[in-house]
Protein backbone atom coordinates (compact mmCIF):
# COMPACT_ATOMS: atom_id res chain seq x y z
CA UNK A 1 0.00 0.00 0.00
CA UNK A 2 1.40 3.40 -0.99
CA UNK A 3 2.10 5.91 1.78
CA UNK A 4 -0.08 9.02 2.10
CA UNK A 5 1.46 12.50 2.21
CA UNK A 6 -0.46 15.61 3.26
CA UNK A 7 0.99 18.62 1.43
CA UNK A 8 0.13 22.25 2.08
CA UNK A 9 0.34 25.00 -0.52
CA UNK A 10 0.02 22.75 -3.55
CA UNK A 11 -0.30 25.67 -5.98
CA UNK A 12 2.71 27.57 -4.64
CA UNK A 13 6.09 27.69 -6.34
CA UNK A 14 7.55 24.96 -4.10
CA UNK A 15 4.31 23.09 -3.44
CA UNK A 16 3.50 22.68 -7.14
CA UNK A 17 6.93 21.17 -7.80
CA UNK A 18 6.56 18.92 -4.75
CA UNK A 19 3.41 17.38 -6.18
CA UNK A 20 5.40 16.34 -9.24
CA UNK A 21 8.39 14.92 -7.36
CA UNK A 22 6.53 13.24 -4.48
CA UNK A 23 3.73 11.61 -6.50
CA UNK A 24 5.94 8.70 -7.69
CA UNK A 25 6.69 7.91 -4.03
CA UNK A 26 3.27 8.23 -2.40
CA UNK A 27 -0.32 9.39 -2.67
CA UNK A 28 -0.07 13.16 -2.35
CA UNK A 29 -3.07 14.94 -0.87
CA UNK A 30 -2.48 18.64 -1.55
CA UNK A 31 -4.46 21.27 0.33
CA UNK A 32 -4.43 24.92 -0.66
CA UNK A 33 -6.02 28.24 0.18
CA UNK A 34 -9.13 27.26 -1.79
CA UNK A 35 -9.67 24.38 0.64
CA UNK A 36 -8.47 25.80 3.94
CA UNK A 37 -7.52 29.14 5.45
CA UNK A 38 -4.21 28.45 7.23
CA UNK A 39 -4.90 31.34 9.60
CA UNK A 40 -7.99 29.50 10.92
CA UNK A 41 -6.85 26.86 13.44
CA UNK A 42 -10.14 24.98 13.62
CA UNK A 43 -10.49 24.83 9.84
CA UNK A 44 -6.91 23.56 9.54
CA UNK A 45 -7.44 20.84 12.14
CA UNK A 46 -10.63 19.78 10.38
CA UNK A 47 -9.07 19.49 6.93
CA UNK A 48 -6.07 17.57 8.28
CA UNK A 49 -8.33 14.99 9.90
CA UNK A 50 -10.40 14.78 6.73
CA UNK A 51 -7.36 13.42 4.92
CA UNK A 52 -6.76 10.44 7.20
CA UNK A 53 -4.81 8.23 7.09
CA UNK A 54 -1.49 9.97 6.53
CA UNK A 55 2.14 8.94 6.87
CA UNK A 56 3.89 12.30 6.46
CA UNK A 57 3.05 16.01 6.57
CA UNK A 58 4.96 18.30 4.18
CA UNK A 59 4.43 22.00 4.90
CA UNK A 60 5.80 24.55 2.39
CA UNK A 61 2.80 26.91 2.55
CA UNK A 62 3.67 30.26 4.11
CA UNK A 63 3.01 33.98 4.21
CA UNK A 64 5.99 34.98 2.06
CA UNK A 65 5.19 38.62 1.21
CA UNK A 66 8.11 39.96 3.24
CA UNK A 67 7.17 43.65 3.17
CA UNK A 68 3.44 43.05 3.58
CA UNK A 69 4.20 41.02 6.71
CA UNK A 70 5.43 44.23 8.35
CA UNK A 71 1.92 45.65 7.89
CA UNK A 72 0.07 42.44 8.76
CA UNK A 73 2.14 40.79 11.50
CA UNK A 74 -0.84 38.98 13.06
CA UNK A 75 -1.73 37.30 9.78
CA UNK A 76 1.90 36.41 9.11
CA UNK A 77 2.17 34.85 12.57
CA UNK A 78 -1.07 32.93 12.17
CA UNK A 79 0.08 31.40 8.88
CA UNK A 80 3.82 30.99 9.46
CA UNK A 81 3.90 30.10 13.14
CA UNK A 82 0.51 29.00 14.43
CA UNK A 83 -0.42 26.79 11.47
CA UNK A 84 2.98 25.11 11.79
CA UNK A 85 2.30 24.49 15.48
CA UNK A 86 -1.04 22.85 14.66
CA UNK A 87 0.43 20.66 11.93
CA UNK A 88 3.29 19.64 14.21
CA UNK A 89 0.77 18.66 16.89
CA UNK A 90 -1.19 16.60 14.36
CA UNK A 91 2.02 14.86 13.23
CA UNK A 92 3.11 14.18 16.82
CA UNK A 93 -0.33 12.82 17.69
CA UNK A 94 0.01 10.25 14.90
CA UNK A 95 3.73 9.64 15.49
CA UNK A 96 4.47 10.55 11.86
CA UNK A 97 7.18 12.86 10.46
CA UNK A 98 6.79 16.46 9.38
CA UNK A 99 8.86 18.47 6.89
CA UNK A 100 8.81 22.24 7.44
CA UNK A 101 10.36 24.82 5.11
CA UNK A 102 12.10 27.81 6.61
CA UNK A 103 14.28 30.62 5.30
CA UNK A 104 17.66 32.37 5.38
CA UNK A 105 15.73 35.33 6.82
CA UNK A 106 15.94 33.74 10.28
CA UNK A 107 19.49 35.19 10.37
CA UNK A 108 20.42 38.87 10.58
CA UNK A 109 23.05 38.57 7.83
CA UNK A 110 25.56 40.73 9.68
CA UNK A 111 28.47 38.29 9.65
CA UNK A 112 31.39 38.58 7.25
CA UNK A 113 30.61 37.73 3.64
CA UNK A 114 33.49 35.27 3.80
CA UNK A 115 31.37 33.09 6.11
CA UNK A 116 28.20 31.06 5.65
CA UNK A 117 25.54 30.38 8.26
CA UNK A 118 25.36 26.84 9.67
CA UNK A 119 22.33 25.13 11.20
CA UNK A 120 23.79 25.72 14.68
CA UNK A 121 24.30 29.47 14.34
CA UNK A 122 22.14 31.74 16.47
CA UNK A 123 19.06 33.06 14.73
CA UNK A 124 18.26 36.77 14.91
CA UNK A 125 15.56 37.79 12.39
CA UNK A 126 15.37 41.37 11.17
CA UNK A 127 11.80 41.20 9.85
CA UNK A 128 8.34 40.00 10.83
CA UNK A 129 8.58 37.37 8.11
CA UNK A 130 11.89 36.05 9.45
CA UNK A 131 10.64 36.13 13.03
CA UNK A 132 7.43 34.23 12.29
CA UNK A 133 9.30 31.62 10.25
CA UNK A 134 11.88 31.23 13.05
CA UNK A 135 9.06 30.78 15.55
CA UNK A 136 7.51 28.23 13.18
CA UNK A 137 10.80 26.33 13.32
CA UNK A 138 10.71 26.38 17.11
CA UNK A 139 7.11 25.15 17.17
CA UNK A 140 7.92 22.20 14.89
CA UNK A 141 11.21 21.38 16.63
CA UNK A 142 9.71 21.30 20.12
CA UNK A 143 6.40 19.63 19.24
CA UNK A 144 7.20 16.93 16.71
CA UNK A 145 10.16 14.66 17.45
CA UNK A 146 10.27 13.34 13.89
CA UNK A 147 10.82 16.62 12.11
CA UNK A 148 12.94 17.77 9.20
CA UNK A 149 13.34 21.55 8.91
CA UNK A 150 14.70 22.67 5.54
CA UNK A 151 16.03 26.23 5.44
CA UNK A 152 15.90 27.68 1.93
CA UNK A 153 17.59 30.65 0.28
CA UNK A 154 16.31 33.04 -2.41
CA UNK A 155 13.72 30.66 -3.84
CA UNK A 156 12.50 31.26 -7.39
CA UNK A 157 10.54 29.25 -9.92
CA UNK A 158 8.18 29.09 -12.85
CA UNK A 159 5.12 29.91 -10.74
CA UNK A 160 4.08 32.58 -8.30
CA UNK A 161 5.50 36.02 -7.59
CA UNK A 162 9.26 35.91 -7.22
CA UNK A 163 12.35 37.86 -8.24
CA UNK A 164 13.00 35.65 -11.27
CA UNK A 165 9.51 36.22 -12.64
CA UNK A 166 9.83 39.96 -12.04
CA UNK A 167 13.11 40.10 -13.99
CA UNK A 168 11.60 38.12 -16.88
CA UNK A 169 8.63 40.49 -17.03
CA UNK A 170 10.87 43.56 -17.06
CA UNK A 171 13.07 41.99 -19.72
CA UNK A 172 10.11 41.30 -22.00
CA UNK A 173 8.95 44.88 -21.45
CA UNK A 174 12.37 46.11 -22.57
CA UNK A 175 13.05 47.73 -19.20
CA UNK A 176 16.41 47.87 -17.44
CA UNK A 177 15.94 47.58 -13.66
CA UNK A 178 18.06 48.89 -10.82
CA UNK A 179 18.97 45.90 -8.66
CA UNK A 180 20.59 45.68 -5.23
CA UNK A 181 24.21 44.54 -5.38
CA UNK A 182 25.19 44.35 -1.69
CA UNK A 183 22.98 41.49 -0.49
CA UNK A 184 24.56 38.07 -1.04
CA UNK A 185 22.92 34.65 -1.21
CA UNK A 186 22.36 31.59 -3.38
CA UNK A 187 19.37 31.72 -5.77
CA UNK A 188 17.71 28.30 -5.58
CA UNK A 189 15.25 26.88 -8.10
CA UNK A 190 12.06 25.51 -6.55
CA UNK A 191 12.31 22.36 -8.67
CA UNK A 192 15.72 21.57 -7.15
CA UNK A 193 14.20 22.00 -3.70
CA UNK A 194 11.39 19.62 -4.63
CA UNK A 195 13.80 17.05 -6.08
CA UNK A 196 15.94 17.24 -2.93
CA UNK A 197 12.83 16.83 -0.79
CA UNK A 198 11.81 13.74 -2.75
CA UNK A 199 15.16 12.10 -2.01
CA UNK A 200 14.80 13.00 1.67
CA UNK A 201 11.27 11.57 1.75
CA UNK A 202 12.48 8.40 0.06
CA UNK A 203 15.15 8.04 2.76
CA UNK A 204 12.47 8.54 5.42
CA UNK A 205 10.13 5.96 3.93
CA UNK A 206 12.94 3.46 3.50
CA UNK A 207 14.67 3.99 6.83
CA UNK A 208 15.86 0.65 8.24
CA UNK A 209 14.00 0.79 11.54
CA UNK A 210 10.32 0.79 12.42
CA UNK A 211 8.49 4.11 12.53
CA UNK A 212 11.24 5.99 10.65
CA UNK A 213 13.57 5.86 13.67
CA UNK A 214 16.53 5.28 11.35
CA UNK A 215 16.29 8.74 9.76
CA UNK A 216 18.53 11.63 10.87
CA UNK A 217 16.01 14.20 12.05
CA UNK A 218 16.79 17.87 12.50
CA UNK A 219 17.52 21.05 10.57
CA UNK A 220 19.23 21.17 7.19
CA UNK A 221 20.24 23.99 4.89
CA UNK A 222 19.11 23.44 1.30
CA UNK A 223 20.44 26.06 -1.10
CA UNK A 224 22.26 26.25 -4.41
CA UNK A 225 26.02 26.14 -4.57
CA UNK A 226 27.96 29.33 -5.14
CA UNK A 227 27.10 32.88 -4.16
CA UNK A 228 25.59 35.86 -5.96
CA UNK A 229 24.11 39.26 -5.31
CA UNK A 230 20.61 40.05 -6.51
CA UNK A 231 22.32 42.12 -9.21
CA UNK A 232 24.46 39.13 -10.26
CA UNK A 233 21.34 36.99 -10.51
CA UNK A 234 19.40 39.59 -12.49
CA UNK A 235 22.32 40.16 -14.84
CA UNK A 236 22.64 36.43 -15.51
CA UNK A 237 18.93 36.29 -16.39
CA UNK A 238 19.22 39.22 -18.81
CA UNK A 239 22.40 37.89 -20.43
CA UNK A 240 20.82 34.50 -21.08
CA UNK A 241 17.59 36.02 -22.35
CA UNK A 242 19.55 38.28 -24.73
CA UNK A 243 21.36 35.19 -25.99
CA UNK A 244 18.12 33.26 -26.48
CA UNK A 245 16.15 36.06 -28.14
CA UNK A 246 18.91 37.80 -30.08
CA UNK A 247 17.91 41.10 -28.49
CA UNK A 248 20.26 43.49 -26.73
CA UNK A 249 18.29 44.72 -23.72
CA UNK A 250 20.53 46.77 -21.44
CA UNK A 251 21.74 44.86 -18.38
CA UNK A 252 20.51 45.68 -14.85
CA UNK A 253 22.21 48.53 -13.02
CA UNK A 254 23.74 47.91 -9.58
CA UNK A 255 22.54 49.94 -6.60
CA UNK A 256 23.07 49.80 -2.83
CA UNK A 257 20.33 48.56 -0.51
CA UNK A 258 19.92 52.10 0.81
CA UNK A 259 18.90 53.24 -2.67
CA UNK A 260 15.99 50.78 -2.74
CA UNK A 261 13.99 51.40 0.44
CA UNK A 262 11.63 48.64 1.56
CA UNK A 263 9.54 48.10 4.69
CA UNK A 264 11.34 44.92 5.81
CA UNK A 265 15.09 44.88 6.39
CA UNK A 266 16.85 42.14 4.40
CA UNK A 267 19.97 40.28 5.56
CA UNK A 268 23.14 41.42 3.77
CA UNK A 269 24.61 37.91 4.05
CA UNK A 270 22.13 35.13 3.29
CA UNK A 271 24.70 32.44 2.50
CA UNK A 272 23.75 29.05 3.98
CA UNK A 273 26.30 26.31 4.69
CA UNK A 274 25.06 23.03 3.16
CA UNK A 275 27.77 20.84 4.73
CA UNK A 276 25.35 18.98 7.00
CA UNK A 277 23.02 18.12 4.13
CA UNK A 278 25.89 16.58 2.20
CA UNK A 279 27.61 14.91 5.16
CA UNK A 280 24.53 13.29 6.70
CA UNK A 281 22.11 12.82 3.80
CA UNK A 282 24.61 12.70 0.94
CA UNK A 283 22.91 15.51 -0.98
CA UNK A 284 24.50 18.45 -2.78
CA UNK A 285 22.62 20.92 -4.97
CA UNK A 286 24.13 22.25 -8.21
CA UNK A 287 25.46 25.81 -8.28
CA UNK A 288 23.04 28.65 -8.88
CA UNK A 289 24.22 29.28 -12.45
CA UNK A 290 23.46 25.68 -13.44
CA UNK A 291 20.05 25.80 -11.81
CA UNK A 292 19.22 29.05 -13.59
CA UNK A 293 20.19 27.54 -16.95
CA UNK A 294 17.97 24.52 -16.29
CA UNK A 295 15.07 26.74 -15.24
CA UNK A 296 15.34 28.86 -18.38
CA UNK A 297 15.52 25.69 -20.47
CA UNK A 298 12.34 24.49 -18.75
CA UNK A 299 10.60 27.68 -19.90
CA UNK A 300 11.75 27.12 -23.50
CA UNK A 301 10.51 23.53 -23.44
CA UNK A 302 7.08 24.25 -21.94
Amino acid sequence: MRPNILLTGGSGQVGYELIQTLSPLAEVHAIDIQEVDLSDPLALEHVVRKHEPMDLIVHPAAFTAVDLAEEQPELARAINTESSQILAEEAARRNIPMIYYSTDYVFDGRRSLALRYTEDDRTSPLSVYGLTKRDGETAVRTTCKKHCILRLCWVYGLRGNNFFQTMLRLYHQGKTPNVVCDQMGSPTWSRMIAMTTAIIVSKMLNAPHDEYDGFSWGTYHVSAGGVASWHDFATAIFVEMNRQTGQNIALPKPIASEEYPVKAVRPKNSQLDNTRLEAILGLKLPDWQTQLAWCLDAIKNK
